[in-house]
């Protein structure tokens, strides 16, 4: 069809422009690339940390001075199985050893980082409230490390703090039964240990898998806890730009018609049997297909690039299409709306970007921006648009776009069809 043929043509036309493939692909990725190196790049948020080798020496077991019916958990035990625990497996390796000697050589020897001995009576001594330097916990490491011994005696404090707080606790409930002339028997006692038990350690394995489900947040006054992470920054950052450059090649592609005009290739064509309504729709198509192209390639490359997710599918498609029309839509427009190339250019590098600004493009990742600008983007396509990337963005399902959908796309169908109206007035 000759209307397709049209549309290829000015589509090979402007990707054979080294300015135009610029502005449609390298500006936008450049941009986001400046942030996303100043940042030091989205994975600075969670840094690699160097695998920390553990060995264990646990000499807290039940013994005939110490039945183990005296003492209802064993805390030596617990440790081990805190430190050989599936959810510190990317952190750290544990190994137990028979005795203290055989760990102080393995750490000679830097088979481990930090040795970790576990005295004889460090249950009882616990759970009587009564420790002793014979009952402490001792941690043993190479002096040419820090981190390591700071993350181990962090897990070790944490358990013995949240017994602690078990024996606490037994004791207030004992006190509050005195209290009301009541008495806990012994078995009751073991119960509510074991309880505690079970419940702290269920504890530590969300704080190891899920650390912000078991984490307490304070915030400061004055501090937002809504601050948004990085890597969400970086996506806005994107889109904002991918929706800027894609009114931008919308219009530079629809200037296809004024070069033509200019050397006169466009009168000839219409001096053709081809229909001047094909012609035009032609040349309407390109517009679309080189937007499309450009959307697809930009979120392809800054999925690669900067690690962007996008979001869901169907979400992201509703996204890239109101894009699509809408930049289409005020390409075709503001091409129709000047009568040659030379007036093309302040159009195109001041309308465009006047209107970006006001929809809010630059500023995506500026937080506490005045209301203005959130009422002014109301008036403008782009700021229509970027709420749906930034919906899409959020993972949000289809039916929360549709709002921004269907605005953004009835502004551009409007634009679209005033400006192919003004395109056949010209052209009669």
């Amino acid at each position: 069809m000759k209307l397709i043929d049209i549309a290829l043509k000015d589509m090979l036309r402007s990707f054979r422009s080294l300015f135009a493939v610029g502005m449609m692909i390298v500006a936008p990725l450049l941009i986001t690339g400046l942030i996303y190196f100043a940042f030091g790049g989205i994975r600075s948020e969670q840094p690699d940390i160097a695998t920390i080798h553990v060995g264990l020496v646990n000499a807290d077991v039940p013994s005939a001075d110490v039945p183990s019916a005296n003492v209802p958990f064993n805390l030596g035990q617990m440790l081990v199985d805190v430190f050989t625990d599936a959810g510190v497996a990317d952190l750290m390796t544990a190994r137990v050893y028979p005795d203290v000697a055989t760990a102080r050589a393995a750490l000679e020897r830097q088979e481990i980082d930090v040795a970790v001995l576990i005295p004889t009576g460090l249950s009882a001594a616990v759970l009587s409230g009564e420790p002793s330097p014979n009952t402490a916990v001792v941690i043993l490491h190479d002096p040419a490390l820090s981190l390591a011994p700071q993350v181990v005696g962090s897990m070790v404090t944490s358990l013995l703090d949240g017994v602690a707080g078990g024996r606490i606790a037994i004791q207030v409930i004992q006190e509050r039964h005195a209290a009301r002339g009541l008495a806990l028997a012994p078995a009751q006692i073991s119960t509510l240990i074991g309880q505690y038990q079970t419940w702290y350690t269920d504890f530590l394995h969300t704080l190891f898998y899920n650390p912000t489900e078991a984490a307490l947040r304070l915030v400061a006054p004055g501090v937002d806890e809504t601050a948004v992470p990085m890597s969400q920054i970086l996506g806005a950052t994107m889109a904002g730009q991918m929706i800027f450059f894609a009114f931008y090649t919308a219009a530079y592609s629809m200037t296809s018609i004024l070069r033509e005009q200019e050397e006169g290739t466009l009168a000839r064509l219409f001096t053709t049997p081809t229909d001047r309504t094909i012609i035009l729709g032609g040349k309407f198509l390109a517009v679309f297909l080189t937007v499309i192209l450009q959307g697809a390639a930009l979120m392809l490359f800054a999925r690669l690039a900067f690690g962007i997710r996008w979001g869901r599918a169907d979400s992201v498609l509703l996204a890239l299409v109101a894009q699509v029309i809408a930049a289409a839509g005020l390409g075709v427009l503001l091409i129709a709306l000047v009568k040659n190339s030379r007036q093309a250019g302040p159009v195109l590098g001041g309308g465009l970007t006047a209107l970006g600004m006001l929809g809010g493009l630059f500023t995506v990742g500026i937080q506490g921006m005045p209301a203005f600008f959130d009422v002014a983007a109301l008036f403008t396509p782009h700021g229509w648009v970027l709420k749906g990337w930034r919906l899409a963005l959020a993972a949000q399902p289809p039916d929360a776009l549709l709002l921004p959908f269907f605005i953004a796309v009835a502004m551009g169908a409007v634009m679209f069809v005033l400006g192919a109206v003004l395109f056949r007035r010209r052209f009669a």
